[in-house]
């Protein structure tokens, strides 16, 4: 997620709690009002948001300003969470070998020659 799509989040959330950080309205009515819509949420689709959320915003807010409205980055962000160290070393090896070979086919690849484990396949749900 950049740095833009972060700002649009907290611009969402504080158009959400600048009531209640204002005083303009009865906390109880304007949770529970806010909690019973669907909200276009900014890059992530219509969404309930709980009472309980936007409370914590609000305390966010107060304590950090509007950057703290901004979700957090991942602590793992750009790591696999999926493969460890050496099965990425080992996959990107094997992508060398191979550059020229289309993605979808290289991953079908993979999983004929048992390369990917079982959990990383991407199998339909059981009904």
């Amino acid at each position: 997620m950049d740095e833009s799509m972060r700002h649009d989040i907290a611009l969402f959330r504080y158009g959400l709690i600048a009531p209640l950080v204002n005083g303009q309205v009865e906390p109880k009515a304007y949770l529970k009002e806010v909690s019973e819509r669907v909200h276009h949420v900014p890059h992530q689709g219509d969404k309930r948001i709980a009472a309980k959320t936007i409370l914590d915003w609000c305390t966010r807010y107060k304590k950090g300003g509007f950057d703290a409205l901004k979700p957090k980055r991942r602590s793992d962000r750009g790591h696999s969470r999926r493969l460890s160290p050496d099965d990425e070393d080992h996959i990107l090896a094997l992508r060398k070998e191979h550059p020229t070979m289309p993605v979808t086919v290289f991953y079908e690849h993979l999983i004929e020659q048992g390369e990917i484990p079982l959990f990383m396949r991407h199998e339909p749900p059981c009904g």
